[in-house]
């Protein structure tokens, strides 16, 4: 039998290429290029690590700044909380303030309304009082339907009728007219003197007959006798009296708030009154008093006459 010749292996090695080039013009450019690369990378690295260490310093520098800012905020919230501390502390003594101003307010209130009802109920005994009184004294005329006592709440109400004070002209007042407003007066007196701030107001009504004709040149209607009235009313009440002027005002009411009606001659005469209004803001004041007044010699009026109606 043929025998095969016998392979053996053998193991060829390859050559490898080094990968730095060792020599020639291969290996100069391979080593400028490394050396400019790592130069580059090296500026490059260093900007870098200088633009970082520059943050990092103006980082530290804005840390400082801020701690600075915050212990500056921290001192000025520390301030505003001892104000606000302070603030409670002033605003709750003013509360306590006010809670005592209004607890004093609240009983000066309620004192000034009880000494309210106390002199409402004075004034209005008073008022009671100086009805009866004047009632009393001026029976006769009431009787004869010439005179009234109104008792109101605020005051006190004496009314006459026209023909009970004036002379048939109308304007100048009579002689019997001056003794009802002297007996009017003599009663009132005690209480007007005695006290500062009494009122007194005189309202002339009239009827809505316009004036006559013949007198419609110095009395064009009826506010101008209206008034005129309760001009000659004050006028003798103050000489009567002598008391001060300022406690009397003159109102003059004309043909307004008839109390009857016009329809009727009836109507007309009650329509045609005075009014003398007392008001009693002031307490304290002794009506019952006893006060005679001086007499007083009053002049001769030279008024107009309205001729022609029984105004």
């Amino acid at each position: 039998m043929e025998q095969k010749p016998a392979v053996v292996p053998v193991k060829v090695q390859k050559k490898k290429h080094p990968v730095v080039p060792s020599g020639g013009l291969g290996a100069f450019f391979f080593w400028v290029s490394l050396s400019v690369f790592l130069g580059a990378s090296a500026i490059y690295f260093y900007g870098q690590y200088v633009s970082l260490e520059k943050t990092v310093r103006v980082l530290k520098e804005e840390d400082e700044l801020l701690k600075q800012e915050n212990q500056k905020q921290r001192a000025v919230v520390d301030q505003l909380q001892a104000e606000l501390a302070q603030t409670g502390s002033l605003l709750k003594s003013q509360e306590e303030l006010l809670e005592k101003t209004t607890q004093s307010l609240k009983a000066v209130e309620s004192k000034k309304r009880q000494e309210e009802a106390v002199s409402a109920q004075e004034n209005s005994t008073l008022i009671h009082e100086m009805a009866q009184k004047l009632n009393s004294l001026f029976a006769e005329e009431i009787q004869k339907g010439e005179s009234w006592v109104i008792q109101n709440p605020q005051n006190l109400v004496i009314r006459f009728s026209k023909s009970a004070l004036f002379s048939y002209g109308g304007i100048k007042i009579s002689n019997s007219g001056k003794a009802l407003l002297e007996k009017l007066i003599t009663a009132l007196k005690p209480y007007l003197a005695n006290s500062k701030e009494a009122k007194v107001e005189v309202c002339s009504y009239t009827d809505n007959d316009p004036p006559a004709l013949e007198v419609q040149n110095v009395y064009p209607t009826n506010w101008e006798i209206s008034a005129m009235r309760s001009a000659a009313v004050i006028r003798t009440l103050i000489q009567l009296s002598q008391l001060p002027e300022d406690i009397f005002s003159l109102a003059a009411g004309g043909a307004t708030k008839p109390i009857a009606d016009n329809s009727f001659q009836e109507g007309k005469e009650k329509n045609r009154r005075i009014e003398i209004t007392l008001y009693l803001p002031i307490h304290n004041s002794d009506f019952r008093a006893t006060v005679n007044p001086a007499s007083v010699n009053l002049e001769k009026e030279n008024l107009p006459t309205l001729k022609g109606k029984d105004e």
